[in-house]
C-alpha cells in the first residue's frame, strides 16, 4: 500500500506544505530533486481523491509568496495532465524526465538500434596498439623529443562495458546496476542523499594485465558518487566515495537508505591492456614540447592511439574508461572545485567515460568523464578510502 493512502487530506495538505517551506533553502541538486519528486506524489494524491483541486486554489491566497507560486505550478501541471488525459497522451513531468535521462536512455530515444555508438558493448574489446609501434611512431614524428615522451609511458587497463548478463557473479566487474556489498556496510550519504553507485571492480580480473601489480590481487573496488558531482553540479558537488572489500565470499545485494532516483544502466566489464601517454594538453607534454607544431603532431598521434582498434565507422574515440595511466583532460588541468591539493599531487587510479550496454547510454554530466583521483603516497599505501572524486565535461 501506498503510505500516503492512510493520510488524510488535511494531513496530506500539510505534508506538501511542509516540503514546499523547506524546498527553497535546500541548495543541493539532487535532495532538491527528491523533494520535487515527493511534492509531484503528494499532488497527484490529492488530485485523485477529487478535492486536491479546491485545496490547491485555497493557497493561491496565502501569506506566503512562495507557498502562492507552489500552488501556481501545482495546478499548472495539474491541468496539463488533465489535458494530455483528453488527448490520449501522457504529460511529461521534470522529474520523471531527468531520472529517466540520468538512469539510462535507451535506444530508441531519439537513437536508433543500429547506431556506431552501440558497437563496443556488442564486440568485445580490440587489442590496443603495441609499445613497439608506439614508439615507432613517436621517433617517425617527433625524433627530438621521442625519448623524453616515451619516459612518461604508464601501462593502463581499458575498461570495456559489454551487455548486462543474468548470470554474471554478484562480484562481478560492472559498471551501473546495483552494488553488493558487506553485511555491515552502511551506504555513504551527501547531503541527506544516497550517494549514486557508479561501478564494482573485482581485483582478481586484472591479474597479469600491465598495472595491474599497483593494485590489490583480490577484492572488489566499489565506486560511488554524489548525484551533484555526478551531474556536473560542481558548486554543490560533495564528492565521492571509494571502497576497497578484500573478502568478496560475503557480500550481499546492497539497500540504500532511500529509493535511488537514479540508478545508471547496468554493463559488464571486460578489461583490454594498453599504454597511455599524457594528455596533449597536459603540462608535462607543453613542458616536452613547447612549440605549437610540434603539439599538433603530438595530439594527432595521441588520438591515433586511443581510437586504435576501432573501425571507421567511430569517428571519435570512445569507451575511454580506464584503471590507471593518464587522465583524459577535457579541461586542461583545472580541477580546483573538486581536488583538494594541486593537481601535480595525484595519479589517476580510475576514469570513467560515459558508456552502453548496447541498448542503453549512461553520461556523466553534460557528457564528460569522473576521475577518482589518489596523492602519489596513497596509491602506492594502496589507501583507496583518501580517493577524490572529480569531473570534467564539454
Amino acid at each position: 500500500m501506498n503510505e500516503l493512502d492512510e493520510r488524510s487530506d488535511t494531513e496530506l495538505l500539510q505534508a506538501w506544505l511542509d516540503r514546499v517551506r523547506v524546498t527553497g533553502a535546500v541548495e543541493h541538486v539532487g535532495a532538491f530533486n527528491r523533494l520535487q519528486a515527493e511534492l509531484a506524489r503528494i499532488e497527484r494524491e490529492l488530485i485523485a481523491r477529487g478535492r486536491g483541486i479546491e485545496q490547491l486554489r485555497s493557497l493561491l491566497t496565502y501569506t506566503d509568496p512562495e507557498i502562492t507560486r507552489s500552488a501556481e505550478l501545482a495546478l499548472a501541471r495539474a491541468e496539463a495532465s488533465a489535458s494530455a488525459a483528453r488527448g490520449g497522451c501522457r504529460a511529461s513531468s521534470g522529474c520523471d524526465d531527468a531520472h529517466s535521462a540520468a538512469a539510462g536512455r535507451p535506444a530508441g530515444a531519439g537513437i536508433l538500434d543500429d547506431h556506431p555508438i552501440f558497437w563496443p558493448a556488442r564486440h568485445p574489446p580490440p587489442a590496443a596498439m603495441e609499445l613497439s609501434e608506439i614508439a615507432q611512431r613517436l621517433i617517425a614524428a617527433l625524433p627530438l623529443e621521442a625519448a623524453a615522451l616515451l619516459r612518461q609511458l604508464r601501462p593502463a587497463i581499458g575498461l570495456w562495458p559489454q551487455a548486462a548478463r543474468a548470470d554474471a557473479p554478484i562480484d562481478g566487474s560492472r559498471l551501473g546496476g546495483m552494488p553488493c556489498a558487506p553485511p555491515d556496510w552502511r551506504w555513504p550519504v551527501a547531503a541527506t542523499e544516497p550517494m549514486l553507485f557508479l561501478g564494482q571492480i573485482n581485483c582478481a580480473d586484472l591479474r597479469g594485465l600491465p598495472g595491474a601489480e599497483a593494485l590489490p590481487s583480490q577484492g572488489l573496488l566499489s565506486c560511488f558518487g554524489d548525484h551533484d558531482t555526478v551531474m556536473g553540479c560542481l558548486f554543490t558537488g560533495q564528492g565521492g566515495a571509494l571502497y576497497h572489500w578484500p573478502d568478496t565470499e560475503h557480500l550481499i545485494p546492497a539497500q540504500p537508505p532511500l529509493e535511488m532516483l537514479t540508478v545508471f544502466p547496468r554493463a559488464e566489464l571486460s578489461f583490454r591492456p594498453m599504454w597511455d601517454l599524457p594528455d596533449p594538453d597536459s603540462s608535462v607534454v607543453t613542458a616536452i614540447l613547447p612549440d605549437r607544431s610540434r603539439q599538433a603532431l603530438y595530439k594527432s598521434l595521441h588520438s591515433d592511439l586511443r581510437r586504435h582498434g576501432l573501425p571507421a565507422v567511430l569517428d571519435y574515440p570512445c569507451n575511454r574508461s580506464k584503471l590507471l595511466g593518464w587522465p583524459d583532460l577535457l579541461q586542461g588541468e583545472s580541477f580546483e572545485f573538486t581536488l583538494d591539493q594541486p593537481f601535480d599531487q595525484y595519479r589517476l587510479l580510475l576514469q570513467l567515460d560515459g558508456y552502453t550496454n548496447g541498448s542503453e547510454i549512461a553520461d556523466w554530466g553534460p557528457g564528460g568523464f569522473l576521475y577518482y583521483f589518489l596523492s602519489k603516497q596513497d596509491l602506492a599505501g594502496r589507501r583507496f578510502e583518501t580517493a577524490e572524486l572529480a569531473i570534467q565535461f564539454t
